[in-house]
């Protein structure tokens, strides 16, 4: 067994230096990759950039709730008036 075991040393020798240069250089590979990936970086900054757009939208939402309440107001007040001056010109002339 050890016979056929040392005829096959220098067929593995050469395999194990190629093993070694690709894990070497796969290993650096994922190395580099890992220094030039801002993808967390980015998908932080959308997910800030989304809470400010929801925070936006809801003031948004509020702002027009609160103008939509004075223009039902205003648009009471000036119906009333109208009518006030309507009864005025053709009723007490």
């Amino acid at each position: 067994m050890a016979q056929k075991f040392k005829r096959f040393i220098p067929t593995f020798i050469p395999l194990l230096f190629e093993v070694i240069r690709h894990f070497r250089r796969d290993s650096a590979h994922d190395r580099n990759i890992k220094k030039f990936d801002k993808s967390r970086e980015q998908l932080s900054t959308i997910e800030h950039l989304l809470v400010k757009l929801e925070k936006n939208v809801k003031n948004q939402r509020e702002n027009t709730r609160l103008f939509q309440i004075k223009l039902m107001w205003w648009l009471g007040i000036n119906s009333a008036i109208l009518i006030a001056i309507a009864v005025k010109l053709f009723f007490f002339m």
